[in-house]
């Protein structure tokens, strides 16, 4: 499928798990069917809320093929790449196409990219993903491996490269990238990945969004930045005053938690079974529980315009999971 990547709200989808620790796959042919109707730009699987690091291998391509299959064409989809050197990179990109990926997110190399990455390294491993698969690819600039100020100019020299997610939760690193973008020779689009300010970021001139928040609330957040595109700032800020809240208590400190959260939320919701997470990632902590039921008690949450699909939970979804 050919999909703008460069804007618009990607949706990084939680990895549903039984109770076993095996992935549940029913459960995520369900998930995945109900973020395709909300129309995202892509749904990406394999990422950090995914669980990536608690993944094998086998597992991720499986991931690839079974939602693929399930897709069926409704929505693009991609895969985070999360390996350690270059030739991993390589080789398990052209894996993750062969599966089925249609875009790759190229997450930094830990711990090659710790403590002061150059701009020369951000642009040659790029530049060997991009040489190795035949899909648009999208950098993935985080608070752990933060890139210098030039990286989204030499990324912009590779052709195959459409997007960065600028995932630092830093307005001053987010402003400075989006200036940065708009100097580039080639034009490529920033979409944030920072939860807890995702409309000020696209209000600042992030492009969208590609971000592990929509995974609950995805045709919501369609919406929201659809109106932020378009300057209606009034009629987003009605939907991110009550999103908002709760993206802040998913994505608080600690920070590996968001998972099990964004978990607990889909339940609420009743688009889970359950909220399990592979360890040594924790439970639910009983202060994050509160927190997420008084917020979806004082901002209206279990509205159904809050579900992944949004208001109308047609028959298209099961239809879809049936495949």
């Amino acid at each position: 499928m050919a999909a703008n990547l460069a804007e618009g709200v990607i949706a990084a989808a939680v990895q549903p798990f039984d109770t076993s620790g095996a992935i549940d796959w029913d459960a995520t042919a369900r998930y995945i069917a109900q973020l395709a109707q909300a129309r995202p730009a892509a749904i990406a699987m394999n990422m950090a809320v995914s669980e990536v690091s608690s993944l094998e291998p086998a597992e991720q391509l499986d991931v690839m093929r079974r939602c693929k299959a399930t897709l069926a064409g409704a929505c693009a989809l991609l895969s985070g790449l999360s390996v350690t050197n270059t030739r991993a990179a390589m080789d398990f990109s052209r894996r993750l196409v062969d599966a089925g990926a249609e875009g790759i997110v190229v997450f930094p190399p830990v711990p090659a990219f710790m403590g002061g990455v150059s701009i020369a390294m951000i642009e040659d491993y790029h530049g060997a993903v991009a040489d190795s698969v035949d899909v648009p690819i999208i950098a993935f600039q985080n608070n752990v491996a933060a890139y210098p100020r030039g990286s989204i100019a030499a990324l912009s020299k590779i052709p195959r490269l459409v997007a960065i997610k600028e995932a630092s939760f830093n307005v001053d690193n987010t402003l400075a990238n989006i200036d940065e973008a708009a100097a580039a020779t080639r034009r490529i689009g920033v979409l944030t990945g920072s939860d807890t300010f995702i409309l000020e970021a696209m209000l600042m001139g992030c492009d969208g969004a590609l971000i592990g928040f929509a995974a609950t609330a995805t045709a919501a957040l369609v919406e929201m930045q659809r109106h932020a595109a378009a300057g209606r700032a009034t009629e987003a800020y009605a939907i991110w005053q009550r999103l908002g809240p709760l993206a802040r208590i998913c994505w608080r400190a600690p920070l590996r938690d968001y998972r099990v959260r964004m978990k607990y939320v889909l339940m609420k919701q009743g688009v889970l079974d359950n909220m399990h997470v592979r360890a040594p990632f924790p439970a639910l902590a009983p202060d994050d529980r509160r927190d997420i039921d008084a917020a979806f008690e004082r901002f209206g949450l279990a509205d159904a315009r809050f579900l992944p699909a949004g208001r109308v939970r047609s028959k298209t979804a099961d239809a879809v999971a049936a495949k």
